[in-house]
């Protein structure tokens, strides 16, 4: 299971590797500019918030070792139609405790600060017991408690999903 969850976050990697290429080439005003709500750099910025958040949870949570409760096949259906409603491309508000992210970033500061957040989470997987994988370590807003693995899986389709939004955004600032 443990090598499922690392290709997983391969693939998170990657597709947020695709995500800055894609944006390497625009100036700090574009990436800053607001257009009918938050700019790129603050969805970067919330993505990189809400995987931060999420990881400090999993830690505290992680405490409760044997207590943590199991999921079941309601969790999983929970985290299907989270994901599905993600990848629909609507809009909803974020949850209040990430729905202000900073937008005074640089590309490169950004980017700096999540790549530290993913080694974080990498070294957290790496650490997790084995004997804990079927286990609730993680709440999430919508999909409620959640495994390891699925804690993964929800930071892959959030991402997708503000993927969406950087591109409405470039469209309505033409850029």
């Amino acid at each position: 299971m443990k090598k499922e969850i690392e290709k997983r976050l391969s693939l998170l990697a990657k597709e947020t590797d695709d995500i800055f290429v894609g944006l390497e080439h625009l100036d700090g005003l574009s990436l800053t500019k607001n257009g009918k709500g938050w700019s790129i750099v603050q969805v970067l910025s919330h993505l990189n918030m809400a995987e931060t958040l999420s990881l400090s949870y999993m830690k505290k949570k992680m405490k409760a070792g044997e207590k943590m409760k199991k999921v079941n096949v309601v969790n999983k259906a929970r985290l299907w139609v989270t994901c599905s409603f993600l990848m629909t491309g609507l809009k909803w508000k974020a949850p209040s405790y990430i729905a202000h992210p900073k937008g005074d970033y640089s590309l490169g500061e950004i980017r700096s600060e999540w790549e530290s957040t993913r080694s974080k989470i990498n070294e957290y997987v790496h650490n997790y017991p084995d004997e804990w994988l079927n286990r609730a370590v993680y709440k999430h807003p919508m999909a409620g408690r959640l495994s390891l693995i699925q804690a993964i899986d929800s930071f892959i389709y959030h991402q997708r999903h503000h993927v969406h939004q950087i591109r409405r955004i470039r469209k309505e600032l033409n850029i």
